[in-house]
């Protein structure tokens, strides 16, 4: 079995272990399903994102017996366009096959979902944009939403503000996610509101044209319920990490790359250093580590 093969299968392999097999698991092929099938196998799958969701968000509410399993929702067939307005609520979207060179499938569109899609999780799955608003637009109904090993473009002339914009929406996960292309805003805004368990680690975010992770609004937490912006590298324009002087994040080992000059710190970054450890910062004058280590005596 060659490296790449080895490779595809590996990460089949681990999108299968992810599913819970107390669920009921549904297929969309984009290029050769149809909305008229059941979604029940590869022979016969859907071919729309929007009515395998519905039917999985269906299922999940229809009886006691549904209420506390998870479902899984397996999408193939090169690129969906589509605007996401329904989460599936406890169900894994899993990406499989590729588009074009890349792992996973690919979701056309921007998406604002309206509906109590709560702890929905999408894995190996490709974002692209069609216009200049935020590719993901998240708030408190979809709260638990996570994004695993995705992609999210705005390169060529697919350029949009945002990949990921959040007001009041707690227990998201953003783990080991690309951002690639010129976002003109904020990579990843975060507005006000709860961000109780909010994780964003070990994701890579290349060639913002502006900032890179943004507490925007007055983010807030419940008890000792912070979140943590853990393992990241970021390579953007400008700042780096915004979490406001007084912050309701961990800031820990990210490393960060700006074109801005460490001479005007707050171009760069804006950390609360009581709740940081470990990050490395390169500006365009000088390195610096974040918060700086120093001895005291004992």
């Amino acid at each position: 079995m060659s490296s790449i093969a080895r490779k595809d299968k590996e990460k089949l392999t681990a999108a299968y272990l992810r599913t819970d097999k107390g669920g009921t698991v549904y297929y969309v092929d984009g290029n050769s399903g149809s909305d008229t099938n059941p979604g029940n196998s590869w022979a016969l799958p859907y071919k729309t994102l929007a009515v395998a969701f519905a039917a999985s968000h269906a299922d999940i509410a229809r009886g006691s017996d549904r209420w506390a399993r998870r479902n899984t929702i397996y999408i193939a067939g090169d690129s969906f366009t589509e605007d996401l307005i329904i989460f599936p609520q406890k169900t894994d979207v899993i990406g499989v096959g590729s588009y074009n060179g890349h792992y996973g499938p690919n979701i056309l569109g921007n998406h604002a979902p309206v509906n109590a899609g709560f702890g929905c999780r999408f894995f190996d799955v490709n974002f692209e944009p069609v216009s200049v608003a935020a590719i993901m637009t998240l708030t408190g109904v979809c709260w638990g939403a996570e994004f695993h090993n995705c992609t999210f473009r705005a390169d060529g002339t697919l350029i949009a503000a945002v990949a990921i914009d959040m007001t009041a929406c707690p227990h998201v996960r953003i783990i080991n996610c690309r951002f690639v292309g010129g976002f003109t805003g904020d990579v990843i805004d975060i507005g006000a509101g709860a961000i109780d368990d909010m994780m964003i680690k070990g994701n890579t975010i290349i060639g913002g044209a502006n900032d890179g992770i943004v507490e925007t609004g007055t983010a807030t937490m419940t008890g000792t319920r912070r979140g943590l912006i853990a393992d990241n590298y970021i390579s953007v324009a400008a700042r780096t990490i915004v979490t406001n002087a007084t912050s309701v994040f961990d800031v820990i080992n990210n490393r960060l790359i700006t074109a801005a000059a460490i001479t005007t710190p707050a171009d760069c970054y804006v950390i609360d250093l009581s709740f940081a450890c470990g990050n490395l910062l390169t500006a365009a004058d000088a390195g610096k580590m974040l918060p700086r280590w120093t001895v005291v005596a004992t």
